[in-house]
């Protein structure tokens, strides 16, 4: 949006001043509402839960590594929620994957017990993951990852992930 403001033919010296003091409050003005546009379309949008995954063979996973497809962020877990931003390497990766996947681990002792096992939609290259940072206190093992549409039929299908363990 451009501004603009007209003071006519001005001789006045006090006029000029105040008349360049205005323009300039324009010029800051034009600045500041281009940043916030700016800042507005960086804002990512998370991916939608998949309500209905449909494995309709599945007994169990099989957990392969993600790291050739992926690379994934985790945000600090001082916020609200916890962010898993993740971009994939490859673009034409995106047509053959059916979800992503979230699974978040409790780990106690020498067990690990399932808090989180959720499945998203994927939004091309660039995606996020966001969950409330609602968990009690403890270690915890995050599974970040995701499976191709060729497998979804399998007994054992692969699942493409990356692990983290944090505490809070």
């Amino acid at each position: 949006m451009m501004h603009s403001y007209d003071f006519g033919k001005i001789n006045d010296s006090i006029a000029n001043i105040q008349l360049k003091k205005r323009l300039e409050n324009i010029e800051l003005a034009q600045r500041y509402e281009a940043e916030i546009i700016k800042q507005d379309k960086s804002i990512k949008e998370p991916n939608s839960i998949l309500l209905r995954p449909s494995f309709p063979n599945m007994k169990g996973y099989s957990p392969d590594s993600a790291t050739p497809y992926f690379t994934f962020e985790m945000s600090p877990l001082t916020n609200g929620f916890i962010d898993f931003e993740i971009t994939f390497l490859d673009r034409n990766l995106i047509k053959a994957i059916y979800c992503l996947t979230l699974k978040v681990f409790k780990i106690e002792g020498n067990k690990h017990v399932y808090q989180i096992d959720q499945y998203y939609h994927i939004n091309g290259t660039d995606n996020l993951i966001r969950i409330a940072n609602s968990l009690p206190k403890g270690k915890y093992e995050f599974c970040i990852g995701f499976m191709f549409e060729q497998d979804i039929r399998d007994a054992y299908p692969k699942i493409y992930q990356v692990h983290k363990v944090v505490s809070i």
